[in-house]
């Protein structure tokens, strides 16, 4: 059914967008990001394993299989998530968003070094349609960025997009077997667990405990049933209409971002935020046409 990829990349778009005001609550509640990231990955990682066993469906533990679970889930999801939050209480939940469409630019470019996607010249008028956006961001007078400080933060937060852009390629190289989602799901949450724990660990930050459900708790597990949620959804539009067509999550996720920020904050939104997504947007659109980017699973091996 052709409407189906459409209304689960509608689904995946809207609840993500919404992490990024979790975030914020969970770390204006004095919660450690490394905490924040692991609980939420584990308790989604086991929720699909959960649903995974009941299903009687098997996690693959392949090489390639575990190498994706850590990439994809450290890369993508673990350490991205820890270091938003730790930015978070800075800047305003719509502009973190907007991280998200450099995902796409920085893919194209890591994929073309990496020799997992051919150049072409539209690919290089996205990136640059991309960067263009950020420095409408961060120019002078722009009054995106609100605070004095508030660039410095925001540099820290374009690490995010790097590290979306190498889970991207490095799982386009390490692909596990064909396997249910939800099986994949839950390899490549716990895979993002398993590496926040030793950093948590060794920071101290794992010492966390919930003592109550106040607002760190309840940021934490409506994340990990997000993050459930999203996880699924990603796979299940990759494997029904292919990853250049998931690429359109990324605007959506990023307009989603702005809007939940709008409701929970009443955050404003200036003219140059909204100019920078005009900018983003055509540069990932570009993208589009430049041809299929890596996706964290192939379509042709999802199941």
């Amino acid at each position: 059914m052709r409407a189906l990829p459409v209304i689960y990349l509608v689904l995946a778009a809207g609840s993500f967008g919404a992490i990024f005001c979790l975030n914020k609550i969970a770390a204006e509640a004095g919660l450690p990001p490394l905490a924040y990231a692991f609980w939420q990955s584990a308790l989604s990682g086991l929720s699909l394993l959960a649903i995974a066993a009941v299903r009687g469906c098997r996690v693959p533990l392949g090489a390639d299989a575990l190498k994706t679970y850590f990439m994809v889930g450290v890369l993508g999801l673990g350490l991205p998530g820890a270091l938003l939050t730790f930015a978070a209480p800075h800047l305003p939940a719509g502009l973190v968003t907007l991280v998200l469409a450099l995902s796409p630019p920085l893919t194209f470019l890591m994929a073309v070094a990496a020799r997992q996607q051919k150049f072409r010249w539209w690919g290089l008028a996205g990136v640059a349609f991309g960067f263009a956006g950020i420095l409408v961001i961060a120019g002078p007078g722009s009054g995106a960025i609100p605070a004095a400080d508030g660039v410095g933060w925001f540099a820290l937060c374009l690490i995010a997009p790097v590290l979306y852009a190498m889970a991207n390629v490095a799982a386009s190289i390490f692909r596990p077997p064909s396997a249910d989602a939800v099986a994949i799901g839950a390899g490549i949450l716990l895979g993002a667990a398993a590496g926040l724990l030793p950093l948590a660990i060794v920071t101290g930050q794992i010492a966390w405990r919930p003592s109550g459900l106040g607002d760190a708790e309840i940021a934490t597990l409506l994340a990990a049933v997000i993050y459930a949620a999203f996880t699924w959804l990603f796979l299940e539009i990759v494997r029904m209409a292919g990853p250049t067509f998931f690429a359109q999550f990324n605007y959506l996720a990023v307009m989603s971002g702005i809007a939940w920020g709008w409701i929970v904050f009443a955050e404003p939104v200036p003219g140059a935020i909204w100019l920078a997504l005009v900018l983003m947007v055509t540069g990932i659109l570009l993208l589009m046409r430049s041809g299929p980017p890596p996706a964290s699973i192939d379509a042709q091996k999802s199941s």
